[in-house]
């Protein structure tokens, strides 16, 4: 080799890469996680994502939210009603639609949650922020701010509403697959 000449790049063969793979957990699938609804204090939750189907059940006490004779409810798994949330996304936000009724999961004036929207509009935004010991808190818009989804009473029952922006005592929530 003469002065100022520059050593030609090394050809690799397919045997000089070593090869690096991650290892991934499997999908949540329903079946496993709603035939053990005991809560658990590391959840097993999938990611929300729009295009999938989901089953959107508190980790605390196992029960799921569902459509029941047109209100939003906890209610345990097993039952029949509608438990089944299709999430979509319109502007950035997530949406939840019910296949069964096809209206999306809302608020109502008073914060409370509702099934009754035709569209997803800024009443029916939601944002799910993962929580590092695993779950998610759901929030909703609130004028400027974004508001967790909670369990609230009322005049001595537990309704699914906007429960306001601190996070103590916001509920985790998981998703699970369908």
């Amino acid at each position: 080799m003469t002065l100022n000449q520059v050593d030609p790049e090394p050809v690799l063969e397919p045997h000089d890469f070593t090869a690096y793979t991650a290892m991934t957990p499997p999908e949540t699938i329903a079946g496993d996680t709603m035939d053990h609804p005991e809560p658990t204090k590391f959840s097993s939750s999938s990611v929300p994502w729009p295009g999938s189907t989901f089953i959107i059940r508190c980790a605390t006490s196992g029960h799921v939210v569902t459509l029941l004779n047109g209100e939003i409810t906890l209610a345990a798994p097993g039952r029949l009603d509608s438990i089944r949330w299709t999430c979509v996304e319109t502007k950035g936000w997530l949406g939840f639609q019910n296949p069964v009724s096809g209206k999306f999961l809302g608020h109502d004036n008073n914060g409370r949650l509702i099934c009754s929207a035709d569209r997803h509009l800024g009443w029916e935004n939601f944002c799910a922020r993962m929580k590092p010991e695993g779950g998610y808190v759901l929030l909703m818009t609130h004028q400027e701010r974004l508001w967790h989804v909670g369990v609230r009473e009322e005049q001595g029952l537990e309704k699914l509403a906007k429960i306001g922006d601190g996070a103590s005592g916001a509920t985790v929530w998981d998703f699970v697959k369908v």
